[in-house]
């Protein structure tokens, strides 16, 4: 007890010589550049999902295993499945039609680019993003490591969501909430 008088003033020292952007990494991973539907479109999807037969991307620094990103990717968009639709996962073999007409084709036709970081993106309300879908295009950016707590690819089923009806202004994200939540991650988690 004696010493936590000096305790205290070494660490408000510590925390006073650091920059306010420094603190900031402190609860934040770093961000990638932008990346726009070009971006996304340029990349060369060599890897296939096992399951779904998804085209995958995945950018140098992504620290995960090729496999085991593979493997992620098809049980969580399962999960995604069996959650939303009755169908359950075996939807995701089929071109689906939602209710306002829109038509989603096999998972076998999306192309997935993972990248490290969040990114800076051009989305409905952000400019920073963990997950982006290109729906033109057919394409979901998702990025490995989001915020501290989330775990990773901690955007990838609510990228999903956004496939498969959910609005880009999520006026409509209560009819997905359940099912995109990202794994390991809550309010709490955002803190720790």
């Amino acid at each position: 007890m004696k010493y936590l008088p000096l305790y205290t003033v070494l660490i408000a020292f510590a925390l006073a010589s650091v920059s306010c952007d420094e603190t900031q990494d402190l609860f934040d991973r770093p961000t990638d550049p932008l990346i726009d539907v070009d971006v996304a479109e340029s990349q060369d999807y060599n890897f296939v999902t096992t399951e779904y037969g998804m085209q995958v991307a995945i950018a140098n620094g992504v620290d995960s295993g090729t496999q085991s990103i593979l493997k992620l990717l098809d049980n969580r968009a399962a999960q995604f499945l069996n959650c939303q639709f009755v169908e359950g996962a075996d939807l995701g073999f089929d071109t689906v039609m939602l209710e306002d007409g829109t038509i989603v084709p096999p998972l076998s036709e999306l192309r997935v680019y993972i990248v490290p970081n969040r990114f800076e993106c051009e989305a409905e309300g952000t400019s920073v993003c963990t997950g982006v879908e290109f729906p033109d295009q057919d394409i979901i950016v998702v990025a490995e490591g989001g915020f501290l707590g989330c775990g990773e690819f901690a955007a990838w089923k609510h990228e999903l969501g956004h496939r498969y009806g959910m609005t880009a202004d999520h006026s409509n994200q209560n009819e997905f909430r359940a099912c995109i939540k990202p794994p390991d991650c809550d309010a709490g988690d955002l803190f720790d």
